[in-house]
């Protein structure tokens, strides 16, 4: 055999191996911190953002190991490179060794009322006459309108997200104040095909996008790249629907 045709054999080799490692990737070690329906400590549902993540590094080959940790932890750990990535995070930039995806997911705070009542609030001030619902430490996230608003409405704050939704459905309060997301996982926690037109929407709040954190940078790159395609795709409406049901009346898409 001439060296040519070894020079040739041997490229072939390389670039099958390479192929071969790209497509099938050593396993990741993926950190985050329980909150249904994002994030779910199950071995079977692992909730929206974490489908949405395993989803696209399934594309690129590879598998995922979740291991959830007390809030707050996580960053750290990723930092430290411990481990390879985590999800979701908010409002981050890249530094070193620490880099951040395009949105998987739009977080959507929304004000709720019985579509009956026929509320109409132009802002978070207008909720300060009524009686409201929200989750422990909501002021925290939604500024200062939002504090002043808590200490003048008939206010409660529930450590306990799974009951707001229902609260709300039996007008024990004029509002609540949710994740869009959380509000009807909870709701239709039992039963995916609960109505959802007796609840009406009100734009109050701004959405927040979450990504994904990576501890390498061209990995993240590749995520991206994928991620696109993905959101292109239906993959995204069916794991939001594995979570929720079909929400035909409600527009919950996906960060562009």
């Amino acid at each position: 055999m001439g060296n040519n045709s070894l020079n040739m054999l041997f490229k072939v080799c390389f670039f099958s191996v390479l192929f071969s490692a790209l497509v099938h990737g050593k396993p990741l070690s993926l950190v985050t911190s329980e909150g249904p329906p994002h994030t779910i400590n199950n071995k079977l549902f692992s909730g929206i953002d974490l489908d949405v993540t395993k989803a696209v590094l399934r594309q690129l080959g590879h598998s995922v190991n979740l291991h959830f940790v007390a809030l707050g932890r996580a960053e750290m750990l990723v930092r430290s490179g411990q481990y390879d990535l985590m999800a979701p995070i908010f409002f981050a930039k890249d530094s070193d060794n620490f880099y951040i995806s395009d949105p998987i997911v739009t977080y959507k705070p929304m004000v709720f009322s019985l579509s009956e009542r026929n509320l109409s609030p132009d802002s978070i001030s207008d909720l300060a006459k009524y009686a409201v619902i929200t989750f422990q430490g909501a002021p925290g996230y939604f500024g200062d309108a939002f504090k002043v608003m808590s200490e003048q409405a008939q206010y409660k704050e529930s450590a306990d997200m799974s009951v707001i939704p229902e609260m709300l459905a039996k007008s024990r309060y004029d509002f609540a104040v949710l994740d869009q997301y959380i509000f009807y996982y909870f709701y239709r926690l039992n039963d995916k095909q609960r109505p959802i037109d007796i609840f009406k929407h009100h734009y109050l709040i701004p959405p927040v996008t979450a990504s994904v954190a990576f501890k390498d940078q061209m990995l993240r790159n590749r995520f991206n790249y994928e991620l696109k395609k993905f959101k292109q795709g239906k993959g995204y409406a069916k794991i939001v629907e594995a979570y929720l049901g079909r929400m035909e009346q409600v527009a919950l898409t996906e960060a562009q």
